[in-house]
Formats: structure tokens, sequence, C-alpha cells
């Protein structure tokens, strides 16, 4: 009988090794393609739960893993603010209220929530109004101590862009910092595009020159300009063809705290609630009695969405908040970093080669290895009070709402949970991939100094997804012959 046994371990041994050799070669086949840098190329898969080495090459290149930074802050969210943390943003008033009127300040004060909408804010209006106020004798007063002043991550370059990925931040941050500017053809060629800018600004001014013609290419852009009277002008110009689909166009505000308090002010106006005196922003706590508390949704939701969109505003965001929790406000990027550093640490992660500059990954001061990433896979895989939270905020490649059409014709679909990262030059993906016989591994690909473009960098990284799907279910029925 012991024979036996032995001849089976054998073999399971052999078919192991066998397995592991297809997978090997799968790899190193997708990695020589002629686009990649071999000295900026790095993929490490292990096996879950143990975190046995299945694949390891270049495991220790200090790379820039673009957007799957947010790994890292959602993790760390995760474990310094738990799933369940919601963010506040709160309503005071100073002085004393009367008779429907507070003989003192109005103030909002922002608690770093980067869910924050106009539809909040109108909720907020109609429940004061409902409350019994109907006018404040003071200012309004815009508390932002939650968070420093900077309205960016200190690594980001001082010039920003107008597209909506490269936001502003603030402790009272509304849609995210951003516009979106619709545009349709009209009716007919020489009309002018229909084009509306949601949500509507009270001082954001959509001047239209855009004209819709019968055939040729799509040249519908928008600059921004600010004129003498504080107005913000956006001129939408170009061209548009007659059969063309809504196009839309999304832009950052250029001063996030102005489009906060101005949206609020004029919703207090319009649920009837008059402010006697000016709007003004502090950087200070302000003293009053809490009136309305908003609560945003539990943060394992916001990092669902900030995984699955991959939103640079709300990743630093939630890592300032980190700081501002945990060590008090104002909460800055350093303390934050910090932390996650720390994090990290007591996670066991191998820090060579990592510099953090920032939670999103927007940075090109970020420095990451793929063992490092496979390391925090292997540990929240592990935890658990937040690994579920954490797999379950990946996206599913594949399948299973937006976003999902990559991997969809593959026999891996519905089975890979990866975070991607994109920028020039550079491709990122990692997560998890199940096998059929319900076995998982962890992955990280890095893919730096590419020449491959966006579409090519994708099936490389799709090729090793697949291989290492495979890669289990050969084990399993190699193994069971």
């Amino acid at each position: 009988m012991y024979k036996y046994i032995n001849i089976l371990l054998l073999m399971c041994i052999s078919a192991y090794a066998y397995s592991e050799n297809i997978l090997n070669k799968n790899i190193d086949g997708a990695l020589k393609n002629a686009c990649l840098d071999s000295n900026q190329t790095s993929v490490r898969v292990v096996e879950m739960p143990s975190g046995h080495i299945v694949y390891d090459y270049n495991s220790l290149k200090s790379l820039l893993p673009a957007s799957v930074m947010k790994l890292v802050t959602t993790a760390s969210a995760l474990h310094y603010l738990s799933p369940e943390y919601r963010f506040k943003t709160s309503i005071l008033h100073t002085g004393k209220k009367s008779k429907g009127t507070i003989n003192g300040h109005l103030v909002i004060r922002g608690g770093g929530d980067p869910f924050l909408s106009t539809k909040d804010l109108w909720k907020i209006a109609t429940q004061l109004k409902a409350s019994g106020i109907y006018e404040v004798t003071g200012d309004l007063l815009i508390d932002l101590h939650f968070f420093d002043s900077y309205n960016r991550a200190p690594a980001w370059e001082v010039n920003r862009s107008d597209w909506a990925y490269d936001a502003k931040i603030g402790a009272l941050s509304l849609n995210f910092n951003s516009i979106a500017v619709h545009v349709q053809p009209g009716a007919y060629a020489g009309d002018k595009v229909n084009a509306w800018v949601e949500p509507s600004v009270p001082y954001m001014r959509l001047s239209n020159t855009a004209q819709t013609i019968k055939r040729g290419r799509n040249t519908v852009s928008i600059k921004k300009s600010e004129n003498a009277s504080g107005y913000i002008n956006m001129q939408l110009r170009g061209k548009l063809p007659i059969k063309s689909r809504e196009k839309l166009i999304r832009l950052n505000v250029l001063e996030p705290m102005r489009y906060a308090s101005e949206t609020f002010n004029y919703l207090l106006k319009k649920a009837g609630i008059r402010i006697k005196g000016t709007t003004k922003v502090v950087y200070r706590p302000v003293a009053g009695k809490v009136i309305y508390t908003h609560l945003s949704p539990p943060l394992s939701l916001i990092l669902k969405e900030l995984n699955t969109f991959s939103n640079n505003l709300t990743a630093e965001q939630v890592l300032k908040t980190i700081a501002a929790v945990r060590y008090g406000t104002p909460g800055t990027h350093a303390e934050a970093l910090r932390l996650t550093r720390q994090f990290l640490t007591l996670s066991r992660v191998d820090l060579r080669g990592v510099t953090l500059a920032d939670g999103s990954g927007l940075s090109r001061k970020n420095r990451m290895t793929t063992r490092a990433i496979t390391d925090l896979l292997t540990r929240m895989y592990s935890r658990f009070d937040i690994g579920p939270d954490f797999m379950s905020v990946l996206r599913v490649m594949g399948a299973y709402g937006v976003l999902s059409s990559r991997l969809k014709k593959s026999p891996a679909k519905g089975k890979v949970r990866a975070k991607t990262g994109t920028l020039r030059g550079v491709s990122t993906l990692a997560g998890y991939v199940a096998t059929p016989a319900g076995k998982v591994f962890g992955y990280a690909i890095f893919l730096n100094n590419n020449r491959c473009g966006g579409w090519k960098a994708d099936k490389i990284e799709d090729k090793i997804v697949n291989s290492i799907h495979r890669y289990g279910r050969n084990y399993l029925n190699t193994a069971q012959r």
C-alpha cells in the first residue's frame, strides 16, 4: 500500500512540475514580444494562500505601478478606517437660532467625502428649510480644516490638465470636482450642435460655436477661460458628424471650493433660505452647533467605485482621510503615506525598491515592485476582517457589470479580479485568478517603457492571465490521471 501511495505522490509532484513548466513557457513566450523592454518588465505569480512563488521575473525591479498603486491605498484604507467607515459632511451654526432665523453664521464642514454630489447638497438645503430655517444673518462659512490646503498631491506637477482624471482635491469636493458637457449633433448639417452642462453651475457659462456636418471627423473640443466678472467661460468649438452618437466631455473645475460653495449657496436660496452675509472659506475648525450631518456610502462601496473607474480624486481623498482620522486634522499626504508604509511593513510586504508618492498612481515618482504587490495580495487574501472587502472591490474581468468587456471571450471570463494601470509607455495589471477547480493565484504584471500601445499591452497581459487560469486546470487534470 505504501508503494502505491509513494507512486501517487511522485505522480502528483511530477504533474505539478510539468504544469508549472507549461506556465513558465507560456509567460516567457508572452514576454518575448518585441514591443516590450525586457529590463523594464516584471511579472510575479504566487499561489494563495501560501504565497508559494509560481513564476518570477524581475520581481524586485523598481518600476512605475500606474493605477495599480490604488491597490495599496485601498488595502491601507480598509486597515485604518474599516469597511464601514463613512465620510461626514456636517452643517453647523454659530450664535443662536430664533424663530427661523440663525443670528450667526451657517457652516458647512467638509469631511473629505469624494462622493458628495449636487443631489446631496440639495437634500441638505431642503432638510434645513424643513427644520424651520429661513434666514442667516451672518456668512456662509466653508470649513475645510479636515485636510491641509493642498489641492493636489505634492508629488504631482504644478501645471495640470483640464481633464476630469486630473481633478483637484479638497475637504469639500463636489461631483468629483468635475463637470460633463453633453454634445449631440443637430438635426441638419450646418446646425449648431446641441450642448448642455451637467450639473448646471451658476458661474460657468457655455459658449457654443460647434457645427453639425454631413460627414467627416469629430473635432469638437472645449477651451476654458475666466472673464473679468469672474465667470468661467467654456467655449465649445469644432465639428461633429450628423450620425455621431452623443459625445461626453468631462472636465475638472478650476476652483473646487468656489464650485462647491457657490453651488450650495445657490441651492440654499432655491430652497428658500436667505444668507445675508458673504461666503468665506476657512481652514480652521469653526465652533458651532451641529444641526445636520450627511453620511457617505460605506467605504467598501466607495472603494468598489474607486477601483472600477480608477478615480484619482477618490484615491487621494481616501488617502488623506487616513491621516486625518489616525493623526488628526488637517490630513496631509506626508502623514498618510507614512501610515501607508507602516501598514505595508506590518503586513510583511517586501519594501525594497518601493517609493510611495501618492495614492492614485498618477505621479511618476511612485516606484513599486511586483514582489511587493503580490506580497500584499497574499496578506490581504488571508485577512478575515478586511480581506473579503478587498477582493470584492476589484473589478471582475469579462463579466458582471460596467467596464467588463475585457476577457469576455476568454476561458477565464468571470474568474479574474484585477486592477489596471496605464500611463504613457506604462501598462500594469494585478489581482487574483481562480482556476476551474477553485484554486486562486495572485499576480502582478508591470510593462514599463513599452512601445506596445494600450491594446497590444492588454493582449500580452491577458495571455499571461489566461495562462495562469489554464495552469491550475492543467495541474488538476494531470494530477488525476
